[in-house]
């Protein structure tokens, strides 16, 4: 393995990661590579801990959150489920911590609004990569790299965050990160769109198919089924954290998507073909940007 030399103007020399699962688990063999970067972990479980223990690149790997907390450290990156990162912020305030702390959940409106609380040197973050598996054996180093990245910054944290903001931006960027800036409320709303009613959607699909066809049917499925509902796989203890954190806005989208199924159902009840084609034509062409998109994304970051 390579070993990079990390520029003398990054600040983050003493990092901290809690929850070694697929997303902490990618970040710390991410940035395992750059050399005077002090990787230490925590993780509850027991399993995990051993396997961790068992990397020499860890300087210090704790199973109780009382440890992580009281470590030297320059930024804590929180990797846990939503209520868990919550959980360990709240400790962090009575702690009364020094150090900046991030985290990589799926939503961020709670979370700012836990850290605002606790009076902590908070800036949340999103890394737009994942798989339909868990845990630390499935994490890899080039799963974080390269990705979109997404910083939350909140003015209610004060010239604070404006600096921890920065040096985010920079930590990622050495990975190779897309960054784009949200604020809590426009990243839930937003990530409810594209990325937990998708869940949701695909969820229902392979229950629709459970309960008319049963397992059976699966051995007659093709790569459309396959593709639809691969993130339906996903640990559903994870999503319902999510969910239950979003469910406003999750609330309202699907009962817009109920609207376009009602749709097409009476469209099919009526044999209406013109209606039916019109429909599919125009959520084929707005998916056909998906890909063009991401390339003037690209552009106006090169353009910075």
């Amino acid at each position: 393995m390579p070993i990079f030399k990390l520029p003398p103007r990054l600040p983050f020399r003493r990092l901290g990661i809690a929850g070694l699962g697929l997303i902490g688990g990618s970040l710390a063999k991410a940035l395992s590579p750059f050399d005077g970067l002090e990787i230490n972990v925590y993780d509850g479980d027991p399993a995990t801990i051993e396997e961790l223990k068992l990397v020499r690149r860890y300087k210090n790997v704790v199973q109780d959150p009382d440890d992580f907390i009281g470590l030297d450290l320059d930024l804590a990156y929180l990797c846990m489920p939503v209520h868990r990162n919550i959980e360990m912020i709240e400790k962090m305030g009575h702690r009364k911590v020094s150090y900046a702390v991030t985290d990589s959940g799926s939503t961020k409106c709670a979370t700012n609004k836990a850290a605002l609380k606790a009076g902590l040197n908070f800036c949340g973050g999103h890394p737009i990569a994942g798989k339909e598996v868990a845990g630390y054996g499935n994490s890899t180093p080039d799963l974080i790299p390269g990705c979109l990245f997404i910083l939350t910054p909140d003015p209610l944290f004060g010239a604070r965050q404006k600096e921890l903001l920065g040096r985010l931006k920079a930590l990622h960027e050495l990975l190779g990160c897309h960054i784009e800036i949200l604020s809590p409320e426009e990243h839930d709303e937003l990530y409810s769109l594209v990325s937990h009613l998708p869940y949701l959607t695909a969820s229902a699909l392979t229950g629709t198919v459970m309960g008319r066809g049963g397992p059976e049917v699966l051995s007659f499925a093709g790569t459309g089924f396959k593709d639809t509902t691969r993130v339906s796989a996903s640990p559903p203890e994870k999503w319902v954290a999510v969910i239950l954190d979003n469910a406003e806005n999750l609330a309202r989208d699907l009962g817009s998507l109920m609207e376009v199924i009602s749709e097409l159902k009476k469209a099919v009840e009526d044999k209406n073909g013109p209606l039916i084609l019109s429909l599919l034509d125009s959520f084929a062409n707005f998916r056909r940007k998906l890909e063009s998109s991401k390339k003037d994304r690209e552009k106006r970051k090169s353009r910075r």
